[in-house]
């Protein structure tokens, strides 16, 4: 079993956020606060169901989210540009 680090799947959701504001983003996830993005950009771990919004919303797998591996069709170019912003 892969190992789950909450920064790290902070870092995931942040990628899949990409442009858009938290504000905007938690809209599109329909999570009725802004601050809540916030919490899980910065290690607190989402819902099963908000994974699966999330990882729909970026055509990423669950397990991408998680773990970073097995990505989806997004994955590859999230992850291109992660190693951009660094």
């Amino acid at each position: 079993m892969e190992e789950i680090s909450p920064e790290k799947v902070g870092e995931r959701i942040r990628a899949v956020r990409g442009g858009q504001t938290q504000v905007q983003f938690a809209q599109a996830l329909g999570v009725k606060k802004q601050n809540y993005i916030s919490r899980y950009e910065r290690g607190r771990i989402p819902s099963p169901a908000l994974l699966v919004r999330i990882a729909e919303m970026g055509r990423v797998s669950v397990d991408w989210l998680l773990t970073g591996k097995k990505g989806g069709a997004g994955a590859a170019l999230l992850l291109k540009q992660m190693k951009k912003a660094k």
